[in-house]
């Protein structure tokens, strides 16, 4: 290995000597890039080479030959440029050559030393990197579209460019990639022309020919439609791809959705018009003309495609244009309205444009209450196993002091329906009660207790924290020892219990222990920190004399892993406890 790595530092043991005599460099900066030429050659030159280990050589020599660049600048030296200058280059295109016979079939090679040459200024030492990559590369589309690329924005040779992406599509003439690139390429070099009619906008139109005739796919065209859109002088370009959309896709949403969208732009469409309208912007429609314009092609399109993808296409327009207030803010918020009532009634609005719905009306002061719960009660009735609308819907009608009565038929209607999912409307009705009908919470909570585990599992710590607040520790007492035996087991029941048990005036250590001994029996295989909760209960409230069997119990009980982490917590309580006789 040593052999090598001086044969291939022997290749600028001349220039690196030259910077030294002529001063271009310390004896200590010499020192340091000689080592770091060592370091790379010892890594190049190992059995399993790495295409990064030689991007990063590249990217060292590329620094200090731009180094040396800068030294010259700097102190005026221009002599033994042959000797310094090019001698580094040319260990450059060394291994270069080097790298491209092992790393050649590598895509990702040739794009990460594009990128480096590029970032380096390094394009003119490095020429046919994107040739040689497509000679490796020409059945990938992507190779030809970053050969394209680099030629029209490094080398700026267009015509290259130009000949590449023909040649690629003769590859490949499904690719929807090259077809956008070189529409950009004709459409740029024809906005650049000074001619009337210049022979790229006829390119243009030749190369979306072919693209149509051998892709027929309704997003592509409309790809190339919004890329015709930005040149300009392109309005019979657009009209010849409008034409194909409206005659070819009109099964297709997304097709009238760009119409419609088109239309509110100005850039209005008919089949049979010769105006200039199509192509920039119309001079003579109002706001609201292009408005009604749009509005008539979505109304058309969800007669012919009542489905609920069209009509979320259509109402998505109209929260988009009500966004802006400074135009026309009641018209739009008009149509709105009536495209939400509309795609209702079809039966074809997703749940979350009621939201916005709902939303509409709240901050709307002209509409009433009764309009609100209609909205609320059409937007359950469409979508009756959506837990939030139920949840908007029975929050608001309990919110409402004087429609209890229907709110409570409301929330036996949905926990009915929602079945064992109704725990987030059990809470709401939990907090309506506890604010405005204490006296009832004991009935509430005794009901709840009999509904599916689902619901009752989170409500019983509820239910503990309310009968110690009303009832006392002794009933308290006489509840947790019914459900803490109940499937499935709740963890947070236990914690609750001990909990209340401390929080008593005289602790008695046997019922608060209770709660803790549950807690290991039910989750104490699995489970380290009730362990760790009991040793702290015996620790701080009860006797230190049983930590020693709970520690024992915990590392008997516990699998390995979790014992172990046991042991560390423990360990960490002790120190930050006061000291335990185990």
């Amino acid at each position: 290995m040593a052999e090598f790595v001086e044969k291939g530092c022997e290749e600028m043991i001349l220039a690196l000597e030259q910077m030294k005599r002529i001063k271009l460099f310390e004896d200590n900066e010499i020192q340091k890039i000689v080592k770091n030429l060592k370091d790379h050659e010892y890594k190049i030159g190992r059995l399993i080479k790495s295409k990064d280990d030689f991007l990063s050589y590249f990217s060292y020599l590329m620094v200090v030959l731009n180094l040396v660049k800068q030294r010259r600048a700097k102190l005026g030296i221009k002599e033994k440029k042959a000797s310094i200058d090019f001698c580094i280059i040319k260990k450059i295109k060394v291994l270069y050559r080097r790298a491209r016979m092992r790393f050649q079939s590598d895509l990702s090679f040739w794009t990460d030393l594009m990128k480096l040459s590029k970032t380096e200024n390094f394009q003119e030492h490095l020429p046919g990197i994107a040739d040689r990559m497509l000679k490796v590369h020409q059945d990938k589309p992507g190779c030809w579209h970053i050969s394209a690329q680099w030629h029209m924005k490094e080398t700026k040779d267009i015509d290259r460019a130009r000949k590449y992406l023909l040649k690629g599509l003769h590859f490949h003439p499904e690719s929807q990639l090259l077809y956008k690139d070189l529409l950009h390429l004709e459409l740029t070099e024809a906005s650049s022309s000074k001619d009337d009619t210049p022979v790229e906008l006829k390119h243009a139109r030749l190369i979306y020919q072919q693209a149509y005739k051998h892709i027929k796919d309704v997003n592509f065209i409309i790809e190339l439609l919004d890329i015709a859109s930005k040149y300009k002088d392109t309005k019979d370009l657009q009209k010849i791809i409008m034409n194909n959309l409206v005659e070819n896709f009109s099964d297709e949403p997304i097709m009238w959705d760009t119409w419609a969208r088109r239309e509110f732009k100005g850039l209005s469409y008919s089949s049979d018009q010769d105006d200039d309208s199509l192509g920039g912007k119309s001079k003579k429609k109002t706001l609201r003309d292009r408005l009604n314009s749009a509005i008539e092609v979505y109304e058309s399109a969800v007669k012919l495609l009542p489905t609920k993808t069209m009509w979320s296409l259509y109402i998505n327009f109209l929260l988009e244009i009500n966004k802006d207030n400074s135009t026309l803010p009641n018209y739009k918020r008009k149509l709105l309205k009536a495209a939400l009532t509309q795609g209702h009634e079809e039966k074809n609005l997703e749940e979350k444009y009621y939201w916005f719905w709902i939303k509409l009306l709240k901050n709307d002061k002209k509409d009433s209450w009764k309009k609100l719960y209609d909205i609320l009660s059409s937007a359950t009735e469409a979508l009756p196993e959506s837990i939030e609308l139920w949840k908007k819907k029975i929050s608001f009608l309990f919110l409402n002091s004087d429609q209890d009565d229907l709110a409570l038929l409301e929330f036996n209607k949905a926990t009915k329906i929602l079945g064992n999912k109704a725990l987030p409307l059990w809470k709401i009705k939990l907090s309506y009660i506890q604010a405005k009908h204490p006296e009832k919470l004991k009935d509430f909570f005794e009901t709840v207790m009999q509904e599916d585990p689902a619901i009752s599992f989170e409500m019983k710590p509820l239910y503990l924290d309310w009968l110690a607040a009303e009832k006392g520790i002794k009933a308290t007492r006489r509840v947790y020892n019914k459900l803490c035996i109940q499937p499935p087991f709740n963890l947070e029941l236990h914690r609750k219990m001990s909990s209340i048990e401390l929080s008593q005036p005289e602790i008695n250590k046997v019922n608060a222990r209770y709660p803790h001994e549950m807690a290991t029996l039910q989750f104490g295989k699995t489970n380290v920190d009730v362990w760790i909760e009991y040793v702290t209960f015996e620790t701080n409230y009860g006797d230190l004399l049983n930590v020693s069997s709970i520690h024992k119990r915990a590392i008997k009980t516990l699998n390995p892993i979790d014992a172990d982490n046991f042991i560390t917590k423990f360990e960490l309580l002790k120190i930050n406890s006061e000291p335990m006789e185990i």
